[in-house]
């Protein structure tokens, strides 16, 4: 290495250490020193990506805890990310980089794929040459685990302890190769403070706030179901599990198998914007309506008419409980990702709903 070479990594092992100490990122349900779960997935996206993680196999499930080595990159990630996208050149040098010398066995990298089926990213990995091993999160599981942390790619540090791995650091966002080797190295090395904890002030706002009072939430639910219904009808709240739903209520008192829920999510993009919108469902899960409140396409555009057509027309009528996504059917036109987190949205409405009971 040259003086030029010793200065630029001597750089940025001080900016990684100084990161480690300050914190950074958005909001998670872990802190810092503290044991991480054993998050499990299905499998992995291909039969080489168990040899790169050091596991002496080819299929089946794999555990956090099987991985060996000293230090895990964990990146959640998500195939549309325009960011996403760009980290990959990055995260496949430092795939490269700990492979070799004093790193090989010690430090392991695992990408996750938040909302993303294995065969898209098999050719998300082909396209972009994203070479390192990865696992699919379709369903958001092991990302709502985390606490929908707001945003992509999100990175986690963790450091072995014992039979355990435990959070060091997380960052929001793009990364190059280099801070994140150095970031890695500086855990590896014992230079990380694990005592350290970080608060949600840190980060950036956690499921931003849909700007409306319980009332006039209340009379947004009232004048959707009504246009649902067909006819005017008064509502109800209706509480599940702490998430509230808005049942219709007919004139005379009846109670109408109908249910309305105000939902919003944080963006699986780190440019992205929250998406906020109205679902009706039955009490069996079956989609009545949509209708968006704040949902964006590329460029933060807001949805146009037709995009909303769309969208009620996909799910109207479909069997929530049952709903996954498929990007090339599903999708609004530029907007696979909030399309995406509406499909997610609604099938856990869904079944939040099925704990109801068509009783009520």
């Amino acid at each position: 290495m040259g003086h030029r070479g010793f200065w630029v990594g001597l750089v940025a092992v001080a900016m990684a250490a100084q990161a480690l100490a300050a914190g950074g990122g958005g909001p998670l349900n872990h802190q810092i020193g503290e044991p991480f779960p054993d998050f499990e997935f299905p499998a992995l996206v291909a039969p080489e990506d168990y040899g790169a993680l050091g596991l002496d196999r080819r299929e089946g499930p794999v555990r956090l805890s099987e991985i060996p080595g000293k230090v895990l990159i964990l990146e959640f990630f998500n195939q549309f990310c325009l960011t996403c996208q760009r980290q990959v050149p990055y995260l496949a040098e430092v795939f490269r980089r700990v492979r070799e010398g004093d790193l090989a066995g010690r430090v392991r990298i695992l990408a996750v794929g938040v909302g993303n089926r294995p065969q898209d990213l098999r050719k998300f990995r082909q396209e972009l040459g994203a070479v390192y091993p990865m696992a699919a999160d379709p369903l958001f599981e092991r990302w709502m685990d985390l606490g929908d942390p707001g945003g992509t790619p999100f990175t986690l540090f963790l450091v072995r302890r014992g039979e355990d791995w435990v959070l060091a650091d997380f960052h929001l966002g793009l990364e190059g190769d280099t801070e994140i080797l150095a970031r890695s190295r500086v855990i590896l090395e014992g230079r990380a403070d694990l005592a350290r904890k970080w608060t949600p002030e840190e980060g950036q706002e956690h499921h931003p706030p849909l700007g409306l009072t319980r009332k006039e939430q209340a009379e947004r639910a009232r004048a959707f179901l009504s246009r649902v219904a067909g006819r005017p009808v008064e509502v109800e709240p209706v509480e599940v599990e702490g998430v509230r739903f808005y049942r219709a209520v007919a004139p005379g008192g009846e109670k109408l198998d109908l249910f309305a829920r105000i939902s919003s999510r944080d963006p699986v993009c780190d440019v992205c914007h929250a998406v906020h919108f109205l679902i009706a469902l039955d009490a069996r899960g079956t989609v009545r309506g949509f209708e968006p409140i704040h949902v964006t396409k590329f460029g933060n555009e807001l949805w146009s008419e037709a995009d909303v057509k769309r969208m009620a027309g996909i799910l109207d009528g479909r069997p929530g409980r049952a709903l996954s996504f498929d990007p090339e059917t599903d999708a609004v036109t530029s907007a696979t990702m909030s399309s995406a987190l509406i499909f997610d949205e609604v099938r856990r409405s869904a079944e939040l709903l099925g704990k109801l009971g068509s009783g009520g």
